[in-house]
């Protein structure tokens, strides 16, 4: 209070709480003209913000986050729908790598040799390293992050690349390490630490702290060093070292909407279980009983229940399913958009969709998921496991070491068009009007260019050599697009000019 208004409130108290109102008032009014979403009051008492870092977050709700995630997975058809999808677009059946060190003696070896250990790549006998990718991929997205970890083998293994991949759940990181040194380690929710926070190592039970064999005491995990093992997680703030699981941000809303469901199921149950409750003058029932004295507690479709003495009868009376279906669908659409996807792609339903609004709502998704393939999928997890590959092929004598290293490219699972005809009639005049190369054109369809090349080259060449001239429609050497013949066989159709 200033020293005017002090004064006032002396001789006139009244006076002066109204002029405290008044310039209350003008003070909330002055800071409107702020950010509305840091003022206080009751607009903004739902909000549960603080200054905390990401660890600190996640520290404190990881565990409950990813048991959480696991449910609804397991126990409701939009969670495990929302998993698979991503899954599905983000691997397919697999990141492929191809070697490209400018010479086919080099490359042709060598990618037979990794697609020979991909074949046998998981140590415990059940994947390729195509089913890892997308279990490790699962597992990011269900649990919040894994760890792949690498498990070289003895020379006399019997293996021509002495090297396998062993998938852990993030429940293997010791998350109680936490905000100390042990062993001379900063660890921060498991992970050690180096200067700028660079990544030492992860301490990793032996077991899965889950599993009813599981005695370890506290402290009792190992320190797995950066170099042998890959933590794949989706960071999105800076300094986060644990990531979250996919359905963080529609938990409650996806658990209150399976709950309406099973609501909505009970009371149609109910609702078709139409019953009528007669009244006897004798007392031979009791109350809410049946003939052999057993008390009635569900209703069955038909039901009649004898009360109490009296002269009427009545029927239950079903009431209306009320607005289940909008708050079912308006629900399902938030949880799609705050899990990265469309609402069609969660529920399948196509009622009221056409070619352009698939199409514009895909464009999006297709981004978040390029993001995660190149920003994480790519450099966290594939180029460290083709590093991984050859340090092991070198080791072994089956590759020769190079100064320059081997080099690799990554090609991604090709994105299936919503119209498949009118996506290639796009890249092609994309790559006639120098917009992509041919080589991306292929590679964004899932084929390495190389292969594409030699196989249609020998196809062409084993058909040249059928007799009888035989000629496919396919064959653009012979025939145009429009199904008229071309070059020598266009020649050879033409008739003799007239002298």
């Amino acid at each position: 209070m200033s020293l005017a208004l002090k004064a006032l409130a002396w001789v006139a108290p009244g006076a002066a709480m109204s002029r405290a109102r008044a310039l209350a008032t003008l003070d909330n009014l002055d800071g409107s003209r702020a950010y509305d979403g840091a003022r206080a009051g009751r607009r903004g008492a739902s909000f549960t913000a603080g200054a905390t870092s990401a660890n600190v977050e996640i520290g404190s709700a990881l565990a409950r986050l990813r048991d959480r995630s696991r449910d609804l997975v397991r126990n409701t058809s939009a969670g495990a729908r929302i998993v698979d999808i991503h899954v599905g677009h983000l691997i397919g059946t697999g990141i492929n790598a191809v070697p490209d060190n400018g010479s086919d003696r080099i490359d042709k070896p060598l990618k037979e040799m990794y697609e020979e250990w991909c074949a046998s790549s998981d140590i415990e006998g059940v994947n390729c390293f195509g089913g890892q990718q997308a279990l490790s991929v699962r597992s990011m997205l269900e649990g919040g992050d894994c760890i792949l970890r690498k498990i070289p083998l003895r020379m006399d293994s019997g293996e021509r690349v002495p090297l396998k991949l062993q998938l852990l759940e993030g429940d293997f990181i010791d998350a109680a390490r936490d905000q100390g040194i042990f062993e001379q380690k900063m660890t921060r929710l498991g992970v050690g630490l180096g200067q700028f926070d660079r990544r030492l190592g992860y301490w990793l039970h032996a077991q899965h702290p889950g599993d009813f064999t599981f005695h370890g005491a506290p402290y009792a995990s190992q320190f797995v060093d950066y170099a042998d093992a890959i933590h794949l997680y989706r960071p999105t703030r800076a300094g986060q070292v644990r990531g979250v699981p996919v359905l963080a941000p529609v938990l409650m809303n996806a658990r209150d909407l399976t709950d309406v469901v099973d609501a909505m199921v009970v009371k149609q149950r109910v609702e078709a279980s139409f019953a009528g409750f007669v009244t006897r003058k004798d007392q031979g029932n009791p109350l809410g009983q049946t003939k052999d004295g057993k008390r009635i507690e569900t209703m069955r479709p038909g039901t009649l229940t004898y009360l109490q003495e009296g002269e009427e009868i009545t029927f239950g009376q079903p009431s209306s399913g009320g607005q289940y279906e909008q708050v079912w669908i308006t629900t399902m659409m938030g949880m799609a958009a705050g899990a990265g996807l469309t609402y069609d792609q969660v529920t399948g339903d196509l009622r009221q969709a056409n070619y352009s609004s698939l199409n514009a709502g895909d464009i999006h998704r297709r981004r978040l998921c390029e993001q995660t393939q190149e920003h994480i999928l790519v450099p966290q997890m594939m180029r460290r496991v083709t590093g991984w590959f050859t340090d092991a092929a070198i080791m072994a004598g089956q590759l020769k070491a190079r100064k320059q290293g081997y080099r690799w490219n990554y090609i991604l699972p090709a994105v299936e068009p919503i119209d498949a005809r009118k996506a290639l009639e796009a890249d092609i005049l994309a790559v006639r009007s120098g917009r992509m190369t041919p080589q991306e054109f292929i590679g964004a369809w899932g084929q390495d260019w190389r292969k594409v090349i030699a196989d249609t080259t020998a196809f062409f060449q084993m058909l040249d050599k059928q007799p009888g001239g035989l000629v496919l429609d396919i064959d653009p050497r012979r025939v145009s697009q429009a199904g008229i013949a071309q070059g020598d066989d266009a020649k050879a159709q033409k008739p003799p000019a007239e002298a």
